[in-house]
Parts: structure tokens; C-alpha cells; sequence
């Protein structure tokens, strides 16, 4: 009874093994079906709002009126479409249906202080690009899609002119209903992640975020500029019961009893003895891997037909002959070897060995574990084997290793690059604060001497010239400064702690206390004292203190320059907003004014390197912030800074 209680148990575990491998199948499928529909859905609306930016493109000076008879047609309830929006020049002034929507007319893209961000990036790609799901001023959750108009060159050879966006809602509880991810739920824990397109990066927007710890099926759903993760587990969880297995565990345990009465009834008929041979034999003959079993010396005692077909023979033929009859002597010895270690050990063993079936040519790899069998007494009488098929295991894991190999090496040669083009720029550093500087501090050193000494022997027109060289290597030395300090910001480390926004104003603005006097101006700080951000203390320094000095040089003339420091939370963090009453600047050069060497002004009537702003948005990057300004010409100017929180 005690072998076949112990193959019950082999064949239940090689059992459970492929009901494991059957159910993650199951899964895959049905995850597969919905990223399918899920993708096929998006893009259908996504055509339609297509075909809306086509007819746009043909119709620039489209009104409300025709906007509204085209955008008809595709906000409807077959559609998950709620609502569509036309932003010409990046202001919205069309809207389909207009009804609980006319909060959103009018609204300035550029300027926003929450979806500025994703709309420029929808102008500088030129593609679609999704956001969210978020939740909707009109309730429920939604997805918003932006895409960029293009206007045709009128000339041959043009470049296409921008026109604006066209924006849509998508009715998020709408796309799960037809896609089936709610019937889906029934059977399946589900989880969506990755909002605004982020994948595995981005947060859970729907189901159970639990499921991700528990070793599910992922599929990725390809969006327009971006992606979701799709993960899924069974209900009840992996590896529940099947009616197979129960079957097994049946037959195991009717077996067993069997085997018990035959011996107990032995002498009583053989009928019962057959009838229990017979149960066997079905057992083993419905068993998809290799099952054999020999005696101490290493012959055959029994086998079921899958063995037959390995070895090339019947089981009539290949009982009381060992494995030398059939396969060479080198992996006969190999097969003889692993049964002796398993009786020594006295209890079963793995191995990995590679068969050829006589049948039909196939060779694979094969997960084979032998198990000693013991007799009433407890003393071995053989030893029962199981051999299961795991070759597309193994080329899968193969496959795996060698994808991480070959990650491993490109991120080693990443490194490396990394590693050259970081020494490139220290020697660059290197020469800049030595062997360019040095020149200027004699040309500083002479000019002045020259002053000095010999500026009697000047006419008006000498002396002029050589105040002129020495504004020059001002200029030319402070414009080096600013580059060191730049190139510094790129290698520099950046320590993220939470920081009282309020302290930090206050002691930028004692630095600054005498120019702000020698000007007459005037700063009021309106920051609460449990206001806090998180962010790199020399890096939000260095940008308040260029900002500052900026609201102080561009102050109009005549006027003393009058500066507010104000700050708000949002939705993302925390947001700083420094305004002053200078002379501004024209919006349309709004990105312009952030890269560097870019100047609005003339330097003789605004002196500068055209540095300080570029220092501003590196450091805002690095800090995992951004920066934006509004601004129109003569009425000054608000440069906003968001921080994480």
C-alpha cells in the first residue's frame, strides 16, 4: 500500500505542477482578450476625434456652430466620447456639448497652471498623448486625450502651421463596460495601473492594488505615448483544487485501500487482486509523463505507455531487461547511478536529463524524480521513477538570462559613457576656471596699471577705450561664472529633504537686503509658517536668489521695484509664486527665455549673461519640479515654481 500511496503523492505533485501551468494559461488568455478590446477601443475614439482634427485642418475658421453638427455624431452613448474641445492658438473656444461644460471655455493652455505640461508636450511631439484617468468636474472618472492640429502650407515646400488642440473625454466606466473588464471581475482579481500612460510606473486607477504582490499574470496595454499594466490572479487565489487533482487524490486513496484488502483477502481469490492491478494500471496509463518502475538491481518491474514510447518497445518486452538493453552504456550507467543515490538517501531525488524517444526522433529535457519503494517490512525493493517534459521551461529561463545578460552589458556600457562623458566635463570644468580665466586677470591687470600710470599721457578717447576692455572682462568673467555654475548644477548631488518655505524666503531676502534698499523697493512674503516642500536646500536657494535678482534688474525705470512671494498648494505639490511690476515680456517667448544665452533685452540697457534662467529650470528639473512664467510687456512679470510636497 505504501508505493502506491507514495506514487499518488509523485503523481499528485506533477499534477498540481500542470494545473498551476494550465491556470496561468487561463489567465493569460483572458488578459489578453481584454488588453485586445481595451486597445481597440481607445484607438476607435481616438480615430473618430482623428477624423474631427481632419476636417479642422481643412476648415481652420471652423465656428461653434459647424464644431457642434460635426462633434454630434460622436458623443453619443455608443461612444465612450463625453465631451470634445477645440483650443485654437491653445485657448479653448469650441465645445461639444456645450451644456455643463461652459466653465472650460476660454481656457489657456499655455498659462494653466495644471495641464500647461501635458498640452506643450502633445505641440513638441506632434502625437496624441493620454492623461489620467482623473476625476471629472461633471463626476465619474475620465480619460483625456489631446491631439495637435496642423494647418497644410498654402506654397509647395511649406512647413504645416500649428492651428491648436483638439482635447476629448473618455467615459472611463464606460470603456470597462464594453470592454468586459466587469464580467472579468467575477473570476478574476483585477488592477490597472500606470496613469497618464506611466505602465508599471504609474498608480493603481483601478481594482485591487493587492494583486501585484501576489504573483500575478501582467499583460501592457500600448496606449498613444505611453502604456497600462494589466495584472491578474484567480479569485480564490492560485493553486485551488481542481477536479483532477481530487481525482487523483480519489484514486490514490482508493488504490491504497485496495491494495490493503488484496493483501488481506489474498488467499481468499485472486479476482480481487486482479481487479486492483486493473485500477493501477488505468491510474499509470492516463499519466501524460514518463512513470516506470524497477527493483533493487535496476530491472524493469512496470511501466505506462508514454515510457513505451521512449524506450521504442513494448512493456511486455521491456520487463525484467534493464537500461543497457535499450539506450547506450555511458547514459545507462548515468540512470543507474541517480537509482542508487536515491535508495542510499532513502528518500526521493531530482534530476535534469536529456531523452530521446525512440518513437519519433524527439529529445528533450526532462525533470525526473526517483523515489524509493519499501516493502511491509521497510526495506527497499526498488525505486519507482517519473519523468515530466520541462524543455520549453528551460528555453524560456534560458531566454530570460540571456535578455538579462544582454541588459546587464548595455547598462555596463551606459556606465562607461557616462563615466567618459562626466571626466570630459571636469576637464572642460578645469580649463574654464584656470586656463580662460587666467588671460582675463591680465588683461584686468594691465588695463588698470595702464589706467593708472599712464592714463594722463590718454586722451578721452584712449581712456574710454580702456574702461571699455575692463567692462568687457567684467563681463566676460561673470559670463564664466554663470557657465561654471551651470555646468556645476549637472554634477552635483541633489539632497531631497522637507524644507519651511517660509525660512528659506526670509534668509535669501536678508542676503539681498541692501541692493533691495539701494533700489527703494519693496518685498512682501505671504507664506504660512506650516508651509513645507520637499526639495534640495542649495539648489531652491539658488533659484530664489536668480529670481529675485531678476525681479530687482528688470524693474521698470523710475519706479522702485515692488516684489510679492506668495505660495499655494495644488494638486501635485506645493506651488511658489514670485510677482513683480517690471516691464515683463511678450508670452511667445515664453520657452525661449529658459534656455541659455537667450536675451530679450540689450545688455547695455540690462546688463547680464543670459545664464540666470537656465540655472533656474535645471535646478527645478533636478529637483523633480518645473518652472513657468506668465508675463505681458510693461506690466510685469510671475515666475511659478511646483515642488513635491
Amino acid at each position: 500500500m505504501l508505493p502506491i500511496l507514495v506514487t499518488e503523492q509523485v503523481i499528485e505533485h506533477f499534477a498540481q505542477s500542470r494545473a498551476r501551468e494550465q491556470e496561468r494559461l487561463s489567465v493569460l488568455t483572458t488578459l489578453s482578450t481584454l488588453r485586445a478590446r481595451i486597445e481597440g477601443m481607445v484607438n476607435a475614439n481616438l480615430l473618430m476625434v482623428h477624423g474631427l482634427t481632419a476636417v479642422i485642418s481643412a476648415n481652420p475658421d471652423i465656428d461653434q456652430n459647424k464644431f457642434a453638427r460635426i462633434a454630434r455624431g460622436l458623443v453619443d452613448k455608443r461612444h465612450a466620447l463625453r465631451n470634445i474641445a477645440g483650443a485654437p492658438d491653445m485657448v479653448i473656444s469650441l465645445m461639444y456639448p456645450l451644456a455643463g461644460n461652459e466653465g472650460a471655455m476660454g481656457l489657456n493652455y499655455r498659462t494653466h497652471p495644471t495641464q500647461a505640461s501635458a498640452a506643450l508636450r502633445v505641440v513638441e511631439t506632434g502625437q496624441p498623448v493620454l492623461a489620467g484617468p482623473l476625476p471629472l468636474l461633471q463626476g465619474g472618472m475620465g480619460i483625456v486625450a489631446r491631439e495637435p492640429v496642423f494647418i497644410p502650407p498654402t506654397d509647395a515646400g511649406g512647413r504645416p502651421r500649428f492651428w491648436g488642440l483638439v482635447s476629448s473625454i473618455f467615459d472611463v466606466d464606460l470603456l470597462y463596460r464594453q470592454t468586459g473588464i466587469m464580467e472579468a471581475i467575477s473570476t478574476l482579481r483585477l488592477a490597472l495601473r500606470g496613469t497618464d500612460g506611466k505602465g508599471a510606473r504609474g498608480e493603481v486607477f483601478f481594482g485591487d492594488p493587492g494583486v501585484y504582490a501576489q504573483r500575478p499574470v501582467m499583460t501592457d496595454i500600448v496606449l498613444p505615448g505611453g502604456a497600462w499594466q494589466l495584472a491578474a490572479t484567480p479569485k480564490l487565489g492560485w493553486g485551488q483544487p481542481t477536479g483532477l487533482l481530487w481525482l487523483i487524490r480519489l484514486l490514490g486513496l482508493l488504490s491504497a485501500c485496495g491494495a490493503g484488502v488484496i493483501a488481506y483477502l489474498l488467499a481468499r481469490g485472486r479476482q480481487a487482486l486482479t481487479r486492483s492491478e486493473v485500477r493501477l494500471r488505468t491510474l499509470l496509463d492516463t499519466i501524460p509523463d514518463l512513470v516506470w518502475l524497477k527493483d533493487a538491481d535496476g530491472f524493469f518491474l512496470a511501466c505506462n505507455p508514454r515510457f513505451e514510447q521512449c524506450v521504442g518497445a513494448r512493456e511486455s518486452d521491456i520487463l525484467g531487461k534493464g537500461d543497457h538493453d535499450f539506450v547506450p552504456a555511458e547514459q545507462a550507467d548515468f540512470f543507474l547511478e541517480n537509482d542508487r543515490a536515491a535508495i542510499a538517501a532513502g528518500s526521493p531525488l531530482a534530476n535534469e536529463e536529456w531523452l530521446t524517444f525512440a518513437s519519433d526522433g524527439y529529445r528533450g529535457l526532462f525533470e525526473t524524480l526517483k523515489t524509493p519503494v519499501r516493502d511491509a517490512r521497510g526495506a527497499i525493493v526498488g525505486v519507482l521513477g517519473i519523468a515530466h517534459d520541462i524543455s520549453e521551461r528551460k528555453r524560456a529561463e534560458d531566454e530570460i538570462r540571456q535578455l538579462n545578460a544582454d541588459l546587464e552589458d548595455r547598462v555596463q556600457a551606459r556606465t562607461a559613457e557616462l563615466a567618459a562623458i562626466n571626466k570630459e566635463l571636469e576637464t572642460f570644468t578645469y580649463s574654464v576656471s584656470h586656463d580662460l580665466k587666467a588671460p582675463l586677470r591680465g588683461i584686468d591687470g594691465y588695463s588698470r596699471l595702464l589706467l593708472e600710470d599712464h592714463g594722463q599721457q590718454l586722451n578721452e578717447e584712449g581712456r574710454l577705450f580702456l574702461d571699455n576692455v575692463r567692462r568687457c572682462v567684467d563681463q566676460m568673467s561673470q559670463l564664466i561664472e554663470d557657465l561654471l555654475a551651470y555646468s556645476r548644477m549637472e554634477r552635483r548631488g541633489v539632497h531631497d529633504v522637507t524644507l519651511d518655505l517660509a525660512s528659506v524666503a526670509k534668509r535669501i531676502l536678508a542676503e539681498r537686503r541692501d541692493d533691495i534698499q539701494a533700489l527703494g523697493g519693496s518685498v512682501t512674503v505671504d507664506l504660512a509658517e506650516s508651509l513645507t516642500a520637499r526639495a534640495d536646500p542649495d539648489g531652491l536657494s539658488m533659484v530664489l536668489r536668480n529670481l529675485l535678482d531678476n525681479a530687482l534688474k528688470f524693474s521698470r525705470s523710475g519706479a522702485p521695484p515692488c516684489i510679492a512671494i506668495e505660495g499655494t498648494t495644488s494638486e501635485y505639490g506645493i506651488i511658489l509664486a514670485i510677482r513683480d511690476q517690471g516691464i515683463g515680456f511678450d508670452l511667445q517667448f515664453h520657452d525661449r527665455i529658459f534656455e541659455i544665452f537667450q536675451r530679450l533685452q540689450r545688455a547695455e540697457e540690462y546688463p547680464g549673461t543670459g545664464v540666470g534662467l537656465a540655472i533656474v529650470r535645471k535646478a527645478m528639473e533636478r529637483m523633480g519640479g518645473r518652472v513657468w512664467a506668465e508675463s505681458a510687456p510693461g506690466q510685469g512679470a510671475t515666475f511659478f515654481l511646483e515642488l513635491p510636497r
